[in-house]
């Protein structure tokens, strides 16, 4: 009889020690859970901006009016943008292929998902999409809105591999998402739709306006010989016949260098990419950042200024010979570093 209690209570024992082992393990594991590092006050999203940026951004602004931007939404949204939970395997965030070092796009032809596998095409820069009036998104326009568009990449097979519900089921696992919903929203409750507000708030607050370009606009700086030539070659020079004669700013118009009704539609031959509405075109860019932001085209298939400037498949993009380096000069002037560069865009993990 002493054996048998004596072998009970060493069993219950081993169980005991076992269940707590695990319940440690469990609670290691939680507290392995990276941890977004926040300010105590949000940082300052909502702007003023240079004055003579104003009438562009009230004009093309596609900000909708149930979705106007917030200190707190576009939190929310950084946190989401650079969270790698939002992937099947907790590998891969938005901030994975639009990194700020490269101007919120993929220095990289192709960018890889979840399971090692490539896009099919270049990662567009997300800088002032805000200002693409018309508000369709990816390189064929497919998408209406930007909110839309910011959980596309998500359920994509190749990019992050999620479904929405289990989007929503992720989200609604991880202990920091509560505060900040309540804070954005005004409750703690998530869903899909709050999660592409918020994403869609802080990609829309990636705003450029501290380049040289925009001091030399404000009287603070003044363009080198060749900045000033180039930028009126820009504005009034048109490619070499049998192109369309359609100047640069035609489709890239100042200050933020886009626009959703170019005057010439950007075609570039691509077997196997037909573009928007199988047309053969496909949406232009902002310029801003441009040096930063190669390879270039939806395809990654040029890889400098100079290539981009002289390559024979975008007849629209070529200039003349002598003309090439002075713009090259002035499209130089719209780096933006600051920007960039500003915490409020970096990742939080």
């Amino acid at each position: 009889m002493r054996k048998i209690a004596l072998l009970s209570t060493l069993m219950l024992f081993v169980i005991a020690f076992e269940y707590c082992s695990k319940k440690d393990t469990t609670a290691a594991e939680t507290n392995t859970v990276p941890q977004p590092s926040l300010p105590a006050t949000p940082y300052d999203y909502v702007r003023s901006y240079p004055a003579y940026l104003q009438t562009t951004m009230a004009q093309d602004d596609n900000t909708p009016a149930n979705n106007q931007l917030t200190n707190d939404g576009a939190t929310l949204g950084r946190v989401l943008f650079y969270d790698k939970h939002l992937s099947k395997n907790n590998t891969i965030s938005c901030g994975s292929c639009h990194k700020p070092s490269s101007s919120f796009t993929d220095p990289d032809q192709f960018s890889k998902g979840f399971e090692g596998g490539l896009t099919a095409r270049n990662s567009m820069p997300l800088l002032n999409v805000r200002f693409y009036k018309s508000g369709k998104m990816f390189w064929d326009e497919r998408s209406p809105t930007l909110e839309h568009q910011v959980l596309q990449p998500i359920q994509n097979h190749v990019e992050m591999g999620l479904t929405i519900s289990e989007l929503v089921s992720k989200v609604s696992a991880l202990n920091y998402y509560p505060a900040l919903f309540q804070k954005a929203f005004g409750s703690s409750t998530i869903d899909s739709v709050r999660i592409s507000k918020a994403l869609a708030q802080f990609v829309r607050s990636v705003v450029t306006y501290q380049s040289k370009y925009d001091l030399v606009k404000q009287g603070l700086a003044t363009f080198t010989a060749a900045e000033q030539t180039g930028e009126q070659l820009f504005l009034n020079a048109t490619p070499p016949p049998p192109a369309p004669q359609t100047t640069c700013a035609g489709c890239h118009k100042p200050p933020f260098f886009l626009t959703s009704s170019p005057a010439a539609g950007f075609g570039l031959p691509d077997a196997a990419d037909s573009g928007i509405n199988n047309t053969g075109n496909f949406k232009s860019s902002s310029l801003r950042n441009i040096a930063l932001t190669a390879p270039y085209f939806h395809n990654g298939t040029v890889a400098s200024l100079q290539a981009l400037l002289s390559t024979a498949n975008v007849p629209a993009h070529r200039v003349a010979p002598q003309d090439v380096q002075n713009i090259i000069a002035f499209l130089q002037t719209l780096t933006d570093q600051a920007t960039v560069a500003d915490p409020r865009f970096a990742d939080p993990f």
